[in-house]
């Protein structure tokens, strides 16, 4: 076993609070126009591996966010039924941005993705947490926004008014 040095701990601690005024913070952003995709193609170039051919996540509207932790994808997600929008929402918003697709195509996206919980995440969540699926889902329902969502004459939680109602 590797012991640590105490030296070395020490810079695991914040600062005191009386150093927070001697920071003077640097955000690269500050030079460089921030894109994720574009940081994306260039990790890709340096050998990044994305999910390409191996997990079509249902729920995303790219295959390289978040793929470290399966699991993490029912955090991520949890926007929806509070909020009504989710994953597929972030990246298509910042496509329209970025100017690699209309908005009217980001709607499709978000129409068919963002009410979407990737099975996948959910067993992974559900094996780590020791929940069954049957009563992850029953909480999960107690969770969505009732002034946002009905349930149709399927039991289906629905928005009330998707943006692909309101062009």
């Amino acid at each position: 076993m590797i012991r640590l040095h105490a030296k070395i701990l020490i810079l695991l601690l914040p600062p005191p609070p009386s150093d927070f005024n001697k920071l003077d913070p640097i955000y690269l952003s500050y030079f460089v126009p921030w894109n994720s995709y574009s940081n994306y193609i260039f990790a890709k170039s340096r050998g990044f591996h994305d999910l390409n051919n191996e997990w079509d996540r249902s729920m995303c509207a790219e295959n390289f966010d978040q793929v470290d932790s399966v699991a993490y994808l029912v955090h991520a997600w949890m926007k929806y039924p509070k909020f009504g929008h989710a994953c597929a929402t972030d990246y298509a918003a910042r496509f329209v941005r970025y100017g690699m697709m209309s908005r009217d195509e980001a709607i499709e996206i978000v129409r068919e993705r963002d009410h979407n919980l990737d099975p996948k995440a959910v067993e992974d969540f559900c094996r780590f947490a020791g929940y069954r699926e049957s009563e992850f889902w029953a909480i999960i329902d107690r969770f969505y926004n009732r002034d946002l969502f009905i349930k149709d004459s399927f039991g289906h939680w629905v928005l009330k008014n998707p943006v692909w109602n309101t062009k």
